[in-house]
């Protein structure tokens, strides 16, 4: 039984007592039957009315949580994708979760309070916290199902192209986590594999990729004390770029090379 409809149940069970006490006392004071059959009667149509309201918020809440869970079905390859680009881990691995949980907010405000009745968004900031847990925990699930992109797609933003790159990585068996960090010495994706960590630039351009990310990829291989420092892109590299890369031993890849960048570090040793 749901909790308000429980709370509704002895609520009417619990003042109908009362009333059948008071209607006793009445009696008692020898004030007259009727008086004590007015008491019942006021006390049984206040039960009632008590009852009907939290029986209807009880049905309002189900509806709220019923419309709340088929909205983030109908969204949820965007909230996974949002999840993916906006969840961080700090130095220390912990994942930032400050952008996403305003994410959630955002989503109930705009595409699920839009969405519901009167009664409904009137019980919305009561059940407000059940219903971000919900999304974060029907997000969390679809994401251990599977990766985020099953391939690269013209589509994709930079943000998701470390995402994806990140996947590859995963599929090829390393563990490996997208930092978000901003400041040069900082890798866009940190993996390991069986003792090797490498660091990975990952640039997704419409052109050759240049001398600068190879010198961003230098910075963040002694920055995380990585084995390797990685530039991985959806087009190639200048002629400097492969210069300045073969001098500082910075990998150059496609992203396609990173299902197999077990044999290409091996190759290299």
């Amino acid at each position: 039984m749901h909790l308000i409809e429980l709370r509704a149940a002895l609520e009417f069970v619990v003042s109908l007592g009362v009333v059948g006490v008071l209607v006793h006392y009445i009696d008692g004071l020898k004030l007259g039957t009727d008086i004590g059959r007015v008491v019942l009667v006021f006390g049984v149509v206040a039960l009632a009315c008590r009852t009907v309201y939290l029986l209807e918020r009880a049905g309002a809440r189900r509806t709220l949580f019923k419309k709340a869970g088929g909205t983030i079905e109908r969204q949820m390859k965007s909230l996974v994708r949002r999840r993916a680009q906006l969840v961080r881990q700090d130095p220390y691995g912990r994942p930032l979760l400050d952008k996403w949980t305003d994410e959630i907010e955002y989503f109930i405000t705009h595409h699920i309070e839009p969405s519901l009745t009167t009664r409904e968004r009137d019980m919305l900031p009561s059940a407000r916290a059940a219903i971000a847990d919900l999304v974060a925990s029907r997000v969390e699930a679809a994401l251990r199902t599977g990766p985020v992109f099953r391939g690269f797609s013209d589509e994709m933003s930079p943000a998701d192209f470390e995402v994806f790159c990140a996947e590859e990585l995963r599929r090829a068996g390393w563990t490996a986590s997208v930092t978000g960090q901003s400041r040069d010495q900082g890798a866009d994706v940190v993996a390991e594999k069986a003792g090797t960590r490498v660091v990975l630039q990952c640039k997704l351009y419409g052109r050759q990729v240049g001398n600068k990310s190879v010198q961003e990829a230098a910075a963040a291989r002694a920055h995380e004390r990585a084995d390797y420092g990685i530039v991985v892109t959806n087009n190639g590299f200048t002629p400097a770029a492969e210069e300045l890369a073969a001098t500082n031993r910075i990998f150059l890849l496609h992203y396609r090379d990173l299902a197999s960048l077990d044999s290409i570090l091996r190759r290299s040793r």
